[in-house]
């Protein structure tokens, strides 16, 4: 296995993977709970969370035999807050996405903005906006190579690391990468539970 950074040219290696394991998601099959819409709008949003990341060199990829089976879109602490040319290029992303996702817009923007009050309330972090492995390759340790270098880069300048996921069962291996739960709740009434992470620089 290789981990390697990817470029704004390799967007596309990084979403199918993502795209399966975020597949059966709490978040995606609340927002998008038709898989045929689904197929539309999930590759598109993964696709602007991994452009975004580029732009900072801050898209990894784990490739096994040449190819790309995982992907964690990072964003440093200096990509905050979001100029407006990044707003209007997420826009654009997922404007094809728009006429399978309109009926979730709404609900999308509300949980967005419930999400990014959390993210706010922390102090200068690396922020892990997606990770996800092709589930056939899952148990192999592509996650935790995806995640540690971050990591140590965080140590080096002592700042801290934020995520968030919806999962019980990513909370407790996001533990065991030395993250904590900083808060459980629910972004809207009807969003799956969410648990904010956060991860204080390890100081040697």
């Amino acid at each position: 296995m290789v981990v390697r950074h990817l470029t704004s040219s390799e967007l596309r290696l990084a979403v199918p993977p993502m795209v399966k394991a975020f597949w059966d998601y709490p978040e995606s099959t609340h927002l998008v709970p038709s898989e045929r819409h689904r197929r539309h709008v999930l590759p598109r949003y993964l696709l602007s969370d991994a452009r975004d990341a580029a732009r900072f060199d801050m898209l990894l990829g784990a490739e096994v035999d040449g190819a790309v089976v995982g992907a964690a879109a990072w964003i440093p602490p200096e990509a905050y807050p979001v100029s407006l040319r990044r707003q209007v290029r997420q826009v654009l992303d997922l404007a094809p996405a728009l006429p399978w996702g309109w009926r979730s817009l709404r609900e999308a923007q509300r949980g967005q903005s419930a999400n990014r009050d959390r993210h706010r309330a922390h102090p200068e972090h690396y922020y892990l906006r997606a990770i996800g492995v092709d589930p056939d390759a899952q148990s192999q340790g592509i996650g935790s190579s995806l995640i540690e270098p971050v990591l140590d880069l965080a140590d080096e300048k002592r700042v801290g690391c934020f995520l968030q996921t919806a999962t019980s069962g990513n909370v407790s291996w996001y533990e065991r990468l030395g993250f904590r739960v900083a808060e459980e709740y629910r972004p809207t009434d009807r969003w799956p539970v969410v648990w904010a992470m956060w991860r204080d620089p390890q100081l040697a």
